[in-house]
Order: C-alpha cells, then structure tokens, then sequence
C-alpha cells in the first residue's frame, strides 16, 4: 500500500485547510476590531485613574502628572488612543523627572513609576533654581517644600532645562560640596565665579560658612584649596569667636579682616 494520499484526498484537506484557517483569521479580526471598538467608545475603556509610585511618594501631584501625559477628564481620553511610550517621554520633559515608567492597566488605569530629581544645593545665578548632584537644574518651587541648602555661584548667564551643567566650576564647586560635608562648620555659599579668572589678584574661591555661631568669609586657591581650609581648621582654634574674612590663597600665610 502506497504511503501518498490519494490527489483528491489530498486536495480536499488543503481546500478544508485553508478555508478554516481563513475562516479562524476571519473571526480573530472581526473579533479585534469590535474590541477596539469597544475601546474607543465604550464608557468602561475610557482612562479614569492614575496611580503612582516611587522612591518619594507622590513627591508630584497627580494633576502635574496628567497635564504632562495630556490626560484630562473632560473630555475623556479612550485607552486605545493612549500611548504609554509617548507617555514616558512627555514625563522626562518636566525638569524634575529623573526617571519614570509608564504602563496601562485596563480598562481605566495609567500605572506611573518615577523618580524626581533631589536638590544638593541652589543656584544663585538664578531664581527658584536648584541643582542635582549630576548637575541637571530644576525650579524648586512648587514641588519642594522650603529646604535649607548651600548655595552655589557659578556666574552663568544661562540654563536649559533637562540639560546637565558640565561647566569646570560646577564641578569644582561640586567637589567643595562634597568636601566640605566632612568638615565642623556649616557651608553657606560657594563663590565659583572668578575661580579660573586670568588675573592672580583676582583668581580664587569664596566660601561663606557657619562656624561657631559667627559667619566667616574664606578666600581659597583654586588648586589647593583643600589644604587651604585645612588650614584654616587649624587657625580656628586660636581665632577669637568673632566673624572674619580670611584669605587663605598663599601658602602658610592668612590674612585676617574683622567684620563690622
């Protein structure tokens, strides 16, 4: 007995095949369509609740969250015209967004998972403006409550939002920042602005601090002003409590002018 089907047989059940696959194709689609229908226009596919998360719980409110995905009450929004991707990318464009996930729960829930950029000190150069750590400016109010953060000058005329400063003296007055959170005195501002200037006389660093009670200006070198206010560590413990401007530029020597 031949192991072939018999040509009639054969092309029996590749005619039932195909009509059956077709068929199957023909009510998957019908049935994909109405459901997009039903997407579009019906009241339970409509998007109605946004729920957040994060590291800082709801540090945003849900009204900014849905102005910047263009979601609105009324009129209400059909889940199939969202898009979670051009969703994600509307949320990096808020200065204080670092992060963000954006995924659609159906039949009416937008699920966000961000994280919001956290100020390490404000900009000076400008109003209601602080900074990250990784040097991306961002307003400060209305999305932080008041905080007591060092100050930084830098002397910029400028900045973009979203766009990370990679100036040398907010680097340089980053790397203070960090230095001087290991010191016994409270950093009020850094003055950056002249801290690369062509002119010796001029070149140099600022810093105001709280120290004991009294504010002191300190006049720092560039290079070595890590061995300036070492320095200054030591000339403390005989200064009188009194506040002070203090050059520290040349090595060995400060020079001291009592403020009025």
């Amino acid at each position: 007995m031949s192991g072939k089907l018999p040509f009639a047989y054969a092309l029996t059940w590749i005619v039932g095949s195909a009509l059956f696959f077709t068929g199957f194709s023909h009510l998957f689609l019908k049935s994909y369509a109405r459901k997009q229908y039903q997407r579009k226009h019906s009241p339970h596919y409509y998007l109605s609740r946004i729920v957040q998360t994060g590291p800082q719980k709801e540090m945003l409110s849900t009204t900014y969250l849905a102005e910047l995905i263009h979601i609105a009450a009324d009129p209400p929004t059909p889940i199939a015209y969202f898009d979670p991707v051009l969703a994600k990318r509307r949320l990096l464009t808020s200065p204080v967004i670092k992060e963000a996930q954006v995924e659609l729960i159906e039949p009416d829930t937008i699920y966000i998972d961000y994280t919001v950029r956290q100020p390490c000190a404000m900009l000076d150069d400008f109003e209601n403006t602080a900074i990250d750590e990784a040097g991306f400016p961002f307003p400060l109010f209305p999305f932080f409550p008041p905080k007591n953060l060092p100050h930084i000058y830098l002397g910029e005329t400028q900045i973009q939002w979203t766009q990370p400063l990679i100036d040398k003296k907010w680097q340089l007055a980053f790397e203070i920042l960090k230095f001087s959170s290991k010191l016994p005195f409270t950093l009020k501002r850094i003055d950056v602005e002249k801290a690369f200037a062509d002119s010796l006389g001029t070149r140099g660093i600022v810093l105001t601090i709280e120290d004991e009670r009294f504010t002191r200006i300190l006049r720092l070198n560039t290079k070595e002003y890590e061995q300036n206010l070492g320095n200054y560590l030591e000339l403390r413990k005989e200064l009188p409590q009194k506040p002070y401007t203090i050059d520290l530029r040349l090595s060995q020597l400060a020079f001291l002018k009592e403020k009025t």
